[in-house]
């Protein structure tokens, strides 16, 4: 080949070892690990750019043994990066019938061992043959006996780029291929080109991937941003205000949406109430949008019920049974109190939910309102009820979700267990404000980790202080 030739192969092969690399850093990038050609396609052009200027600079002629070990490497980074190649081909033309495109990169990488095992045996490299004759033979096998069989290819867009990229690249493969085994020129010299045109085509499939990609995220994110402002809607805007009552509420959501839920349905100071309140708090399985549309399905159940004057034990009822009608599979737990501030009494109705727990300072005693009935959603006529609580001057109310309870320190111990019973003694006299602020401080220090705070759930919780 003549010093023009030469050089064009080197700086072809030069540019084939840049562009996977680049591929591959695509590849291990946040955004596009998910693109899996850009994976095959790196590992395939990286060390084949690599053995093209090995073969075209440094080892035109073997004249001694240390030459002749270099082209045996050479040789074998140019053999292995087929394999990619054919794992790219797999990507894109699917399992074939019966497995066949498997079955083509099992055949060839059993020709590589043999030829491996020739090269360490045989004094005359050259002479040996190359594996690639047997892809020669069967791609074009595989794909006519498939064809007959009735195999379909997996439906993918820009198919007709990716076809042309790949038939050309395996055209110019099969006449080197061929012209070496007749004439005896170890030369690639219309391959790399080949190469060059199926690397146009994946550049512009691959690009018109990133683009969807992109376009893609921005409408996710702008759904999400949607989705949040919705949800912030459902939430009160502010705490009720009620003579002998002070209340604060925390809402920390693990993702940008969540499951948890707290509301007051119920405010009044009418002479005929006496100053009540009701409370829902309620936490939907699962994290997301999803949970998120559940939760507002919750709110308008439960405010619907109070609306109507109903006991806390039927809201509960009517909540299940919109569950189990409307959202089957979803499941929820919930805790409503209905608060009589006034006369010191008040009724709640639980579903699977954490107990409330109710601080008495005359008494310095924790009482945890354990009395729970079955998660919402899982038998619609299920039956639930309603239990009494008293309270006094200076008691505080804190109803929570789950994930307060649970949160984990680093050696796996849960802040519920631990840390949460302490905290009502230690700080009864804070106000309810600093008592929240001072209780979500101290269960997001609880569980982190080396990188710092490390939420695994929503947290959500109430404090009502009766003064």
């Amino acid at each position: 080949m003549s010093l023009q030739g030469e050089f064009l192969l080197v700086m072809a092969g030069s540019a084939i070892f840049t562009v996977g690399l680049i591929s591959l850093c695509a590849h291990f990038s946040s955004s596009l690990k998910r693109e899996r050609i850009l994976l095959w396609f790196g590992l395939f052009a990286a060390p084949y750019g690599l053995a093209l200027v090995l073969r075209s600079v440094l080892i035109p002629v073997p004249d001694s043994l240390d030459e002749m070990l270099l082209v045996v490497v050479v040789r074998l980074i140019g053999l292995a990066a087929i394999i990619p190649a054919l794992l790219l081909f797999h990507e894109f033309y699917g399992k074939g019938w019966r497995l066949s495109s498997k079955w083509v990169t099992s055949i060839y990488a059993l020709a590589v061992v043999y030829v491996v095992v020739l090269l360490t045996l045989h004094e005359r490299t050259y002479a040996i043959p190359s594996p690639g004759i047997a892809l020669v033979i069967l791609v074009p096998l595989v794909l006519i006996v498939d064809r007959i069989a009735g195999y379909q290819p997996p439906q993918i867009r820009d198919r007709p780029v990716i076809f042309v990229g790949q038939a050309v690249f395996f055209l110019t493969f099969a006449y080197d291929h061929i012209s070496h085994l007749w004439a005896g020129n170890m030369r690639a010299i219309s391959e790399p080109l080949g190469f060059m045109i199926l690397t146009i085509c994946l550049g512009y499939v691959v690009s018109r991937r990133v683009a969807a990609n992109e376009a893609e995220w921005v409408s996710m994110t702008d759904e999400m941003r949607a989705a949040r402002r919705i949800q912030t809607a459902l939430l009160p805007p502010s705490m009720p205000s009620l003579t002998g009552v002070s209340v604060a509420a925390r809402y920390a959501p693990m993702t940008a949406v969540a499951g948890d839920f707290y509301g007051f349905p119920r405010v009044s100071e009418s002479s005929v109430n006496e100053g009540s309140m009701d409370i829902i708090v309620a936490d939907v399985m699962g994290h997301g949008v999803p949970a998120a549309l559940v939760a507002s399905m919750v709110k308008v159940c439960v405010f619907a019920g109070a609306q109507n004057g109903k006991r806390p034990d039927s809201i509960i009822g009517d909540l299940n049974r919109t569950l189990s009608q409307e959202a089957p599979g979803e499941f929820a737990t919930a805790v409503y109190v209905s608060l009589n501030v006034q006369k010191g009494v008040g009724w709640y109705s639980s579903a699977g939910h954490p107990a409330p727990l109710m601080w008495h300072r005359k008494s310095q005693t924790l009482e945890a309102l354990n009395v729970s009935g079955l998660l919402l959603g899982v038998r619609q006529e299920e039956s639930f009820t309603t239990n009494q609580i008293q309270f006094e001057q200076g008691d505080r109310l804190l109803l929570y979700s789950d994930g307060l309870t649970e949160a984990e320190s680093a050696v796996g111990l849960d802040f519920g267990d631990a840390r949460l019973p302490k905290v009502f003694a230690l700080w009864q006299a804070y106000t309810a404000e600093q008592f929240a602020d001072a209780l979500l401080k101290e269960v997001l220090t609880w569980s982190e980790d080396n990188s710092g705070p490390h939420q695994s759930d929503d947290i959500t919780f109430i404090v009502i202080d009766f003064a």
